[in-house]
């Protein structure tokens, strides 16, 4: 029996490139409802406009705002979001971007180029 499109958790990506966004589209439209920003303002547009279980969020983004600063007004602003999960998904790769992802609010931290198995299994973690 499929999930109606109400019972599906919502995904939230943000990601400024185009064929990212349409790969991450791909990998997950099976199963989960998949919404699309390519900015942090984009971004707060889509978690005010409704329900949001996960955020797969880049590091580098349209605008002045990267994916950081999203993470960190998420966590530290938005009473109503703080504890949605954030799986960061970025080409910056050292271990010093790791823990500044964590730092900001980040909940797991995955590189690109992107396996569809590990981002699969890390958002059956969290959402």
């Amino acid at each position: 029996m499929s999930r109606t499109e109400s019972d599906r958790s919502v995904i939230l990506v943000v990601e400024d490139d185009h064929t990212s966004q349409q790969l991450m589209h791909f990998f997950l439209r099976k199963d989960y409802e998949v919404r699309l920003a390519a900015s942090v303002p984009s971004a707060k547009e889509q978690l005010a406009d409704g329900r949001v279980n996960l955020i797969l969020l880049d590091f580098s983004l349209e605008g002045d705002e990267d994916g950081l600063d999203l993470a960190r007004w998420l966590r530290k602003v938005d009473d109503a979001r703080k504890n949605t999960p954030i799986v960061a998904l970025t080409a910056h790769a050292f271990t010093t971007d790791r823990d500044n992802a964590l730092e900001a609010g980040c909940n797991d931290f995955l590189t690109k180029p992107i396996r569809q198995n590990d981002l699969l299994t890390a958002i059956k973690k969290y959402a």
